[in-house]
C-alpha cells in the first residue's frame, strides 16, 4: 500500500471539507450583514445569531487551513514486521470472519474515510480509542477494540 497516495487522498478530501466551509462562511457573513436582518425589537436576535454563526464559520476555515498545512508536511514512515506501530502507520486488522479494517494513525483528519484501490481506509488521531489500542502493537497481535470486538492486526505499512 503506498502512503502517499493516502497522504494526497487525504489532502484531497480536506480540501474538499476547506471549500465547503470556506464557502458557509461566507454566506454566513453575508446573512450576518444583510440589512434585512436588522432586529425589528429587542427580543429578535437573528442578526447575533447569525453573527455568531460566522465567527463560528470563519474559525472553522482556519482550522481547515491549518489542517491542510500540516497534512501537506507529513513525512511519511515506512514501518517493518519488527517495529511497533506509532504515527503515520496504516495497519490491516482482521476479524474472526476474515473481514479486514485499515486504520491510518494521523495527526490530521481523524474521522475521515478515504478510499484507496477499493479500500476504505479510516484515518484516525493518535488519542482516538482505537488508536491507543493500536500504538505500541505489533503485526501478529490481537487487540481488542472499543467495540468489544477482536482482531489480529495482519499487515503494517
Amino acid at each position: 500500500m503506498n502512503k502517499n497516495q493516502i497522504q494526497e487522498a487525504l489532502i484531497k478530501a480536506l480540501e474538499q471539507q476547506w471549500h465547503s466551509a470556506l464557502n458557509a462562511a461566507d454566506l454566513a457573513h453575508k446573512t450576518a450583514s444583510d440589512k434585512e436582518n436588522k432586529p425589528e425589537h429587542q427580543y429578535d436576535t437573528l442578526a447575533l445569531e447569525a453573527a455568531y454563526l460566522a465567527h463560528g464559520q470563519s474559525e472553522r476555515v482556519l482550522e481547515l487551513e491549518q489542517n491542510l498545512l500540516t497534512a501537506r508536511k507529513l513525512i511519511m514512515k515506512e514501518y517493518s514486521v519488527d517495529d511497533p506501530i506509532g504515527m503515520f502507520a496504516l495497519a490491516v486488522l482482521q476479524d474472526a470472519k476474515k473481514h479486514e479494517a485499515y486504520f491510518f494513525i494521523s495527526p490530521v483528519g481523524g474521522g475521515m474515510q478515504l478510499s484507496l484501490a477499493d479500500k476504505i481506509i479510516t484515518v484516525i488521531n493518535p488519542d482516538a480509542p482505537v488508536s491507543r489500542k493500536l500504538i505500541g502493537s505489533y503485526l501478529g497481535d490481537e487487540i481488542e477494540l472499543p467495540t468489544g470486538h477482536w482482531q489480529e492486526i495482519i499487515a503494517l505499512y
